[in-house]
């Protein structure tokens, strides 16, 4: 990707650095550093739905993973009614917007080396059964391992799911779409989840057991994700916590989109990696 440019006409894109991705269904706000370009510059950079301001000047660039919470303002709308749960915490699942329509299956036959199934889930026309080579050819690096990640998720997710059923005494299921949610209303204490790769210990034996349970029914092993024929997309795998906690105000009105209805709004922060979807499911539905 390309920008219009003050002085060469374009400037690339890797002079621009981030501490995080934001939704794309959303009005966001977040500090950008911008490498070697004047001040004056740039306000006349022109990109489609962003505006830029200049806040100040720093001596390093801004990394993905610097970020250390998202604050969000969400309205719920079309209520019947002014009711909702009080919650203090959630489970720190991923929610829909990791999953997309076939995200996890094309990260499931990566996981188990079927090629021919990646390719077919992703529309590739493969000649000369050359499936690795249509992949890597056709198919950005990062957008391959985030098919990988996405099936890590999912793994994670089910996890989530059973630990919820064995120590919560109240729980209680949301579905939506194609995904489930298993929510409990009492105290849950904190624990490190692996997000499976090959390097992954689990040395909770509760953990352990439930890993075992949700792999042996997905039909996949932690050394699955390491990619001899392909080892850009290797996985050592990593840690999430199992609850996020935090603080929410919430504000009642007239929804004016909705007549007859009523619109919550909702004020909170989260851990960076934590939905802020989780929190209108638990609250509301």
């Amino acid at each position: 990707m390309r920008l219009q440019n003050w002085q060469e006409g374009f400037v690339k894109e890797n002079r621009f650095n981030i501490a995080g991705i934001k939704d794309k269904n959303a009005i966001t706000k977040q500090v950008v550093s911008a490498y070697r370009i004047p001040q004056q510059s740039i306000a006349r950079i022109k990109i489609k739905d962003i505006k830029f301001n200049f806040i100040g000047r720093g001596d390093e660039r801004i990394k993905l993973g610097q970020i250390k919470k998202n604050k969000f303002s969400i309205v719920v709308r079309n209520l019947d009614n002014k009711k909702y749960r009080q919650i203090s915490f959630i489970e720190n699942y991923f929610d829909e917007q990791r999953f997309s329509h076939s995200n996890v299956a094309i990260g499931h036959a990566l996981v188990k080396k079927d090629f021919p199934e990646a390719c077919a889930l992703l529309g590739l026309d493969v000649q000369k059964n050359d499936y690795i080579g249509f992949l890597r050819n056709s198919i950005k690096r990062k957008i391959l391992l985030f098919y990988v990640n996405a099936y890590q998720s999912y793994l994670f997710n089910k996890a989530v799911i059973e630990y919820v059923k064995n120590n919560s005494s109240d729980y209680f299921n949301v579905k939506h779409e194609d995904m489930e949610f298993i929510f409990s209303n009492a105290e849950l204490k904190d624990k490190k989840l692996p997000l499976i790769g090959f390097l992954s210990v689990i040395r909770d034996k509760e953990i352990k057991k439930i890993f075992d349970y949700v792999m042996a029914k997905e039909g996949v092993d932690k050394d699955d994700f390491l990619f001899p024929m392909m080892p850009e997309l290797s996985s050592e795998g990593n840690e999430r916590n199992l609850r996020v906690d935090f603080d929410v105000a919430i504000k009642f009105e007239d929804d004016e989109l909705n007549i007859g209805k009523y619109k919550a709004v909702l004020d909170f922060a989260l851990d960076k990696g934590a939905y802020a979807t989780i929190v209108v499911k638990k609250m509301f539905e």
